[in-house]
């Protein structure tokens, strides 16, 4: 049984802890939170300890692995004391705040011999799996549309949209695909984040010629979480929050030979539901007890916080990017 703890307990952070407590395969110790009432209240929910200070609650001999869940700032100076006292860490994305704190965390890691692994939840959603699994079938992809939308969440105000949102599109195209960019170009507004920017709009063409235009933003007062993929054999369409995966058919493909675009049959593909955040923390503790290398190892939390800040740039510069 895998002793376990959460820094962190507002509103994902306290997700964490009810998976754990929850799972057959992890006992909650720990709970800790700079908001001592946050912190019991969490704690009483699900019969463990509150901490105000997560140092003390690290420094407990049978604790064995963490969830981290505070603020981006926070992710560089909570993971490396965690990662020191040999805890397993599993950080919630973005890795860091920049580039530099983020190759901290890794080398930390790596030195302590422990797992690190970035919370990048969208690819436990069983849709995600599942259009990872079927992607062949569209034969040539061509192009990824994203819109990522929704009301403004005004306890982030460390990050912007790019840096808290975007991140989760990023990682996702890169996995899908198995490429990298090539170019990136991006245009901001900044309309209601009292700090950061609240919207992007981004073309990014990737080294396998797939074109990926975002549309990601605070602004809109509805959710919506969807991803569309293009090919020669029609289109793959996923609603991240109903967990649903639609095959779109080009009835005009025939064979190898891409003549036109028509409007063919359209199949919703029946998926099994799962929560993503327990398939993600069962996917840690799995790696943990079978001692296999990290689902999302702390380099593509890199590489994505990289590409997020080539989209940063671009739009402060106005330019085209060329990454890396």
């Amino acid at each position: 049984m895998i002793k376990v703890a959460v820094i962190g307990v507002g509103s994902m952070g306290q997700n964490h802890a009810r998976i754990y407590f929850h799972s057959d395969d992890a006992q909650l110790v720990g709970v800790a939170d700079s908001y001592q009432q946050q912190a019991e209240k969490i704690a009483k929910r699900y019969n463990t300890t509150a901490y105000q200070d997560y140092r003390e609650m690290l420094d407990r001999k049978d604790l064995d692995a963490v969830s981290i869940a505070v603020p981006t700032s926070l992710h560089k100076e909570v993971a490396l004391f965690a990662l020191k006292r040999k805890k397993h860490v599993l950080l919630e994305k973005p890795i860091a705040l920049n580039e530099e704190e983020a190759k901290e965390i890794i080398a930390c890691a790596q030195q302590q011999n422990v797992k690190l692994m970035i919370g990048h939840i969208e690819r436990f959603n069983t849709a995600v799996v599942e259009l990872k699994r079927r992607l062949q079938d569209l034969g040539e992809i061509y192009k990824i549309d994203v819109q990522r939308i929704g009301p403004f969440p005004a306890r982030i105000t460390d990050v912007g949209v790019i840096t808290d949102l975007s991140v989760h599109d990023l990682d996702l195209i890169s996995y899908l695909i198995e490429s990298e960019p090539s170019r990136i170009y991006a245009e901001t507004q900044q309309r209601l984040h009292p700090h950061h920017e609240d919207s992007v709009t981004a073309l990014i063409s990737y080294k396998n010629n797939v074109l990926a235009v975002l549309n990601i933003n605070y602004l809109s007062p509805t959710k919506i979480r969807q991803l569309k993929v293009f090919g020669k054999k029609g289109m793959f369409e996923v609603n991240y929050l109903n967990q649903e995966l639609f095959f779109y058919e080009n009835k005009s493909f025939q064979s190898d030979n891409w003549e036109s675009v028509s409007e063919g049959d359209m199949k919703k593909i029946i998926i099994p539901k799962k929560e993503p955040l327990q398939e993600e923390i069962g996917a840690f503790l799995n790696c943990i007890v079978q001692k296999l290398p990290s689902p999302v190892p702390g380099e593509h939390g890199l590489k994505v916080l990289s590409i997020a800040n080539h989209l940063l740039n671009s739009a402060a510069h106005k330019k085209i990017m060329h990454f890396p």
